[in-house]
């Protein structure tokens, strides 16, 4: 009698942390979103919760609010139960004790914890999870991984046994980690024991998803774990169907139901690349436009386009009339009955849309497009033209797409371009290197640390002419150091390569590696600027020590890169900062941020190896020569001085001085005139100079062009440059020392005078003292 009561206590027990009252599972997801515990307490217990680790967050009249993080596999299960929550399952498990009570025969029953456990009508989820503060390489989770599927007959028969065996439950056992890098043994292991496994990058995408389409991203969901898997209630439906042929390709139009298709749609999203390796090439779905296209239909609106879909394989279709006219068949479609049967290539809000809606909305008619058997490359290129050709897909899908449409293209650059495409998503999703999960992706909010892009990545990659470049007006591919004899070897090659290379520079100093934008390392113009260092590195060596970079393996390749990287870059950025990082590398942005931050590289490198000089390397040193750029700065106040000088000299012989009558008949421009004005009042009335003295040099230059007194000036003022002529006035030298004076006036790091501003302001400025009066030159040149 005893035994019988404490097993119904067990059983009360587990009963009691399943949650399904939607009040009390939205206030516990209030809690699990937080990453942090927070309690309300009495001011005279303060001290005792400080010593559990709690903080103080707020201080109130009678209570003082404190706050205690969360620790990492905590924070982890609650992201996952709230995964479960936005895709509106109805009963979760409460609270971190779950357990669930499995029978034993001649024994005590045994209470197995479970992480998190989430049932629908259809599905029940059996979460493990496993969570590091950091990334973690050696961590076996081999003992885990047996004891999960040791236990999932028995957990699976007392999930039965509770919920009823006619409901026929499909459970998913899932394992989900966080900074635990899976060895192919581990994986091998889980896919042994039927256990699906989801990481951090792919729970980030879940998640999203989830927020955005709430209880449709379940279907999403399902269709990843269940495919190819029959969906129960879906047997044996029909619908009334056009078959015909487009583009050689064999399609269907019908009309069907939201309720039908969403069970068996899938959304081929950039977000979580396809594991079996098809290419993928859509948006998350909007979460606004998501919301505006459900009330649209609410208030009675409708679509009279069609989705356009693809059955991934052969469908069944009873023929009932041929139209030969048109090459078309009428009769009645089959329905796939399966999990990710269909997927979406065009109209993924008209059909989301319908999702978060009442049964009465769901059961609405839709019209649908269906191709048959299509390849991946082909729903993404049809995605594409749809798309593309109204203006709606972002440049950074199409970058992104591009490793998949152009791959293998017999086009030089279209084929550079595809390699360094798949590359870039190849390193951003290899665990525990140093790219993984820096890029950001389609639809993925960019954050500090996460602020990789693809077009910038691929175009560093490209001018770097690593995996090679395009020759002979782009008729030719010239391999590069880390091309292969094939482009899959190509791309292997350079993953090797470029994972063990930048692992150099992200160990050489972590925590600026993982800082992000404050750390000017893992930054765009960072990581363009190494590709190009890189790639001089390898022509040196190459040069250097009579090697062929082709003919060497990766690991062979990097122990000879790391020769030239340890001493002027690695040893600097490990005793570096933020604000040296900033001080050193902080270059401007735009086309020129990458070359200057390639350059000022080369600089620390040159100062090891001296004979380390990549083409441009001399010129851009010759540039920041403190000698040069204190002599042009010279140059550009003293022809700013005569510029001035003659001006007004000249009006002064034509008009006079009396009642400054060279002022007001010598600048004849009225606007000219009150900004001098106006900016003379900024100065104390004592310290006031004439209005002349508070022109700037464009105001020269309009003051001298005027056709009133062109002919006075030109003389001294028409000077052609290079390559110009036929012009009435040629005054463009002027602009040419406004834009210096800029430099001159508001010099940085990145702002300085390149050779060509040195080698126009020489000639400028030989020309125009040249044609001074005698007496002025003469007068410049003594210095008086």
């Amino acid at each position: 009698m005893a035994k019988e009561k404490i097993e119904q206590l067990a059983d009360l027990k587990w009963l009691n942390q399943m949650v399904s009252d939607k009040n009390q599972l939205y206030k516990e997801d209030l809690k699990r979103r937080k990453s942090y515990h927070q309690e309300s307490v009495d001011k005279r217990l303060v001290e005792d919760y400080l010593e559990e680790g709690y903080e103080v967050h707020k201080e109130l009249v009678r209570v003082v609010h404190v706050r205690k993080q969360k620790k990492i596999d905590e924070i982890l299960e609650d992201r996952v139960w709230h995964l479960f929550y936005l895709m509106g399952y109805h009963e979760i498990s409460s609270g971190r004790q779950f357990k669930v009570k499995i029978k034993r025969p001649n024994s005590e029953p045994l209470y197995k914890q479970i992480d998190v456990l989430a049932k629908d009508d259809e599905t029940v989820i059996v979460t493990e999870c496993k969570a590091s503060k950091k990334m973690t390489k050696d961590r076996s989770l081999q003992s885990a991984i047996e004891e999960f599927a040791n236990l999932k007959g028995p957990i699976g028969d007392a999930l039965q046994e509770h919920y009823g065996k006619e409901t026929k439950l499909r459970i998913i056992w899932l394992f989900v980690t966080y900074n635990l890098i899976w060895s192919d043994n581990d994986k091998k292991r889980a896919s042994g024991g039927n256990i699906k496994i989801i990481k951090e990058d792919e729970l980030r995408y879940y998640l999203q998803n989830a927020e955005h389409l709430r209880g449709a991203a379940r279907f999403q969901f399902l269709a990843e774990f269940f495919k190819g898997t029959k969906i129960p209630g879906l047997a044996n439906v029909t619908v009334p169907a056009i078959r015909g042929k487009l583009g050689g390709k064999t399609f269907y139009t019908f009309v069907s139901t939201p309720k039908q298709i969403l069970k068996i749609a899938f959304i081929n999203h950039r977000t979580l690349n396809d594991p079996g390796g098809a290419p993928t090439y859509q948006r998350l779905v909007g979460k606004n436009r998501l919301k505006q296209i459900s009330k649209f239909i609410k208030n009675g609106g409708y679509f009279p386009n069609n989705i356009l879909v693809n059955f991934i394989s052969e469908v069944n279709f009873d023929n009932r009339e041929k139209d030969e006219d048109n090459n078309i068949t009428f009769g009645n479609l089959h329905l796939p009955n399966t999990y990710r049967s269909v997927w979406v290539i065009d109209g993924q809000h008209r059909l989301y849309g319908y999702a978060p809606l009442d049964e009465e909305y769901l059961s609405q008619n839709i019209m649908v497009t269906a191709f048959e058997g299509m390849k991946t490359v082909e729903e993404a290129n049809l995605f594409v033209t749809i798309n593309h050709t109204q203006k709606s897909v972002k440049k950074s899908l199409i970058d992104d797409l591009e490793g998949d449409l152009n791959w293998g293209s017999e086009i030089p650059s279209e084929r550079i371009g595809a390699i360094a495409a798949r590359l870039i998503n190849r390193l951003n999703h290899d665990f525990g290197e140093p790219f993984n999960g820096r890029v950001t992706q389609i639809d993925i909010t960019v954050t500090e640390i996460t602020c990789l892009t693809i077009p910038l990545l691929k175009e560093g990659i490209k001018k770097s002419g690593l995996i090679g470049k395009s020759i002979f007006k782009g008729k030719e591919l010239q391999p590069g150091p880390l091309s292969g004899l094939s482009d899959f070897e190509t791309l292997e090659r350079a993953r090797s390569v470029l994972n063990g290379y930048f692992g150099l520079i992200a160990n050489s100093n972590k925590k600026l590696w993982e800082d992000g934008r404050s750390g000017y390392l893992c930054i765009n113009v960072s990581i363009q600027g190494y590709l190009l260092l890189l790639s001089a590195i390898i022509r040196y060596m190459e040069i250097h020590k009579g090697l062929e970079a082709r003919q060497l393996k990766p690991s062979d390749l990097l122990l000879e890169i790391a020769d030239y990287l340890e001493e002027p870059i690695l040893k600097w950025l490990e005793k570096s900062n933020n604000s040296e990082m900033e001080k050193n590398f902080k270059v401007q942005y735009g086309a020129g941020g990458p070359r200057e931050y390639f350059f000022r590289l080369c600089k620390k490198v040159n100062e090891h190896f001296h004979d380390f000089s990549p083409e441009g390397f001399s010129v851009w040193l010759d540039e920041q020569s403190e000698e040069k750029i204190l002599d042009a700065d010279k140059k550009i106040k003293e022809l700013n001085i005569e510029v001035q000088k003659n001006i007004f000299n000249k009006f002064k012989e034509l008009y006079g001085t009396e009642k400054d009558a060279f002022w007001h008949k010598g600048v004849l421009d009225k606007n000219i005139q009150k900004n001098a004005f106006e900016t003379s009042l900024d100065v104390l009335p004592e310290e006031r100079l004439h209005l002349e003295n508070y022109l700037n040099f464009i105001q020269y230059k309009q003051i001298v062009e005027n056709k009133v007194h062109w002919d006075i000036f030109k003389p001294q003022f028409n000077i052609p440059m290079y390559g110009q002529k036929g012009q009435a006035k040629n005054l463009k030298w002027m602009d040419r020392i406004n834009e210096m004076r800029r430099i001159h006036g508001h010099a940085t790091q990145d702002r300085q005078y390149n050779l060509k501003d040195y080698e126009d302001l020489d000639f400028i400025y030989t020309e125009f003292m040249r044609r001074l009066p005698l007496d002025e030159s003469e007068s410049h040149n003594t210095g008086d």
